[in-house]
């Protein structure tokens, strides 16, 4: 069954397209005297790690658990492109979903560098408006999800004006 153009909810696909391209993005950077890490919500790409630096270690170890967050968009993904066509309460989700998922990323990036976050590394500094800060991928995700409610809503009351 192919759903009619004019039931689709196109706020709805707009917030699901921003979920998907927050995956593509780096959700945390880190740049310092050539080391250059970027934290996906589904793994850790680094270029230029010479240090056995423990940190360095711990945030490449984050694979298995940044899995965890990067499930929670992807399926956030697929339930509002199902509330966008068909199934307009599932227009939810990203609400729920991806304002979760970026605070488990904060959680699991902040017991992987503990206190060490605001010592040296590199010899930087490593606070939130230094080297180390969130990255667009979690605000593009945070705000698909602070948008989604807006959708649902519009879909509500275009379904009550008809």
């Amino acid at each position: 069954m192919v759903a009619k153009m004019g039931k689709v909810n196109y706020l709805g696909v707009t917030v699901s397209i921003a979920t998907f391209a927050s995956l593509l993005l780096p959700w945390w950077s880190i740049r310092a005297l050539g080391v250059s890490i970027d934290i996906y919500p589904y793994s850790v790409r680094a270029w230029n790690v010479w240090s056995n630096d423990w940190v360095v270690n711990r945030l490449l170890t984050l694979n298995g658990a940044l899995l965890t967050v990067g499930l929670l968009v992807v399926v956030s993904l697929i339930l509002s492109l199902a509330g966008s066509v068909k199934f307009p309460p599932l227009l939810m989700a990203p609400a729920v979903l991806n304002i979760s998922a970026a605070f488990i990323f904060y959680g699991v990036m902040r017991s992987a560098i503990g206190k060490l976050a605001h010592g040296s590394f590199s010899g930087t500094n490593l606070i939130p408006t230094g080297p180390w800060g969130f990255g667009i991928g979690i605000g593009l995700c945070v705000l698909a999800g602070l948008v989604a409610p807006i959708s649902f809503v519009l879909s509500c009351l275009k379904r009550h004006r008809q």
